[in-house]
């Protein structure tokens, strides 16, 4: 019996010692993160320079999405600047809209999700931010952002159902589902191929946990994994 005893108390030392990195990766992804009140975020960013080699543009203006002169790799600029951010209970994220056509949602999520177990979901292979226009096969075919998705969490809990896009207009052209969505907002879309100046969006999150960001235009979010996520720390009352 008190051998017994000793490999619990060993054990159970064991797994307490275990560096707080390993906890953070496997079960709570807010764990261990430097929190701040306010933080600012880019949502879609405006290159200076080039996104990559050719066939990326070589001349400004970069990422540019329409018109005939458009950078095959604009998907490198469907990206948030900061795509993991941490608030405390309370404290606010303020949403800056950049390079025209996007939408932002948030919806709640486990502690445990990924970057990459929600991506695979959508687009099934390298976070594609990282990918030249050959490599995005994704982006490449016409039909793969108007198919049917339904996104889960780490816990395997269903966070949204995209619905199929026969349409490609409003509002089948946007990621709308409703249950357990928090807040959502519109940025402007690009006039004649210049970038706006964006819309500014303020949300303050009342509630510890982990918080899925997206950027509601389809083909962003689908294609090119235009998400991030916002941790809240605190102890709920």
């Amino acid at each position: 019996m008190r051998n017994k005893r000793a490999l619990v108390v060993v054990l159970v030392a064991a797994v307490m010692m275990l560096p707080g990195s390993v906890w953070a990766q496997h079960h709570d992804l807010t764990h261990g993160q430097p929190a701040a009140t306010e933080v600012f975020v880019e949502f879609g960013i405006v290159p200076l320079d080039p996104l990559g080699p050719f066939p990326c543009r070589q001349t400004a203006p970069f990422g540019l999405a329409v018109g005939a002169n458009a950078d095959p790799c604009v998907h490198k600029a469907h990206v948030l600047d900061q795509p993991e951010v941490t608030v405390v209970k309370g404290g606010q994220v303020t949403f800056t809209f950049r390079n025209g056509g996007h939408s932002i949602a948030i919806y709640e999520v486990s502690k445990d999700t990924t970057r990459d177990h929600i991506g695979q979901q959508l687009c099934p292979a390298t976070d594609p931010s990282t990918l030249q226009p050959a490599e995005h096969v994704c982006r490449s075919n016409p039909l793969h952002a108007s198919a049917e998705y339904l996104v889960t969490d780490g816990k395997g809990d269903v966070v949204l159902h995209v619905s199929p896009d026969a349409t490609n207009a409003f509002p089948q052209n946007l990621v709308t589902f409703t249950p357990g969505r928090l807040m959502s907002a519109g940025g402007a879309a690009a006039l004649n191929g210049a970038a706006p100046l964006g819309h500014v969006v303020s949300y303050q999150f009342l509630k510890s946990g982990r918080y899925l960001v997206i950027c509601m235009n389809r083909s962003h979010f689908l294609n090119d994994w235009m998400f991030g996520f916002v941790n809240v720390v605190g102890a709920d009352e």
